[in-house]
């Protein structure tokens, strides 16, 4: 069970939370609690391992966080298709706004702590416009934390397209 609290989910529950850690969902808390982003916790009530309630003790269900998503982010649905593919394929992905990215990607059976990002990853829609100055960012901020850039393009039939991109020196 898990509490929507703003624009995250807090899990209390032991049981829950330690196999939810082992995972590598959530970020957990001084507190104890573990805190999930609102991509994680739509994951979670899709895959049937999470119940999701508001304050006042209702449900929430699939349909009513991806409003909240929405509303909470742009292209909220789908930076979470990303999310969810990448999942399914096996590996632990976090959010990467720090990173002035979308999305952090670590390699397959690893966790944040055990290894170094693989990828980060910027979602785009095939109707978004990528300026060269913005794929110029892109390379520059993976080269400062030394990691490699994935362009996801999500079309109109949300099949997902990986792209490779990086610097080459001669």
């Amino acid at each position: 069970m898990a509490l929507l609290v703003a624009n995250k989910a807090v899990v209390e529950d032991k049981k829950t939370k330690d196999l939810l850690i082992q995972k590598g969902f959530g970020e957990k808390q001084p507190n104890g609690s573990l805190v999930l982003d609102f991509r994680e916790t739509l994951y979670l009530l899709e895959k049937e391992k999470l119940m999701l309630e508001n304050a006042d003790r209702k449900a929430i269900g699939r349909e009513e966080l991806l409003k909240i998503g929405s509303k909470a982010e742009k292209g909220f649905y789908q930076k979470f298709l990303v999310y969810s593919d990448l999942r399914e394929r096996g590996f632990v992905v976090k959010t990467g706004f720090k990173f002035g990215f979308d999305l952090r990607v670590y390699p397959r059976g690893k966790k944040p702590g055990e290894e170094h990002t693989q990828w980060v990853v910027d979602v785009l829609t095939q109707e978004d416009k990528l300026t060269m100055p913005n794929f110029s960012r892109m390379i520059r901020l993976a080269g400062n934390i030394k990691t490699t850039v994935l362009v996801a393009v999500v079309d109109s039939e949300n099949d997902i397209n990986y792209y490779t991109v990086g610097r080459i020196t001669p």
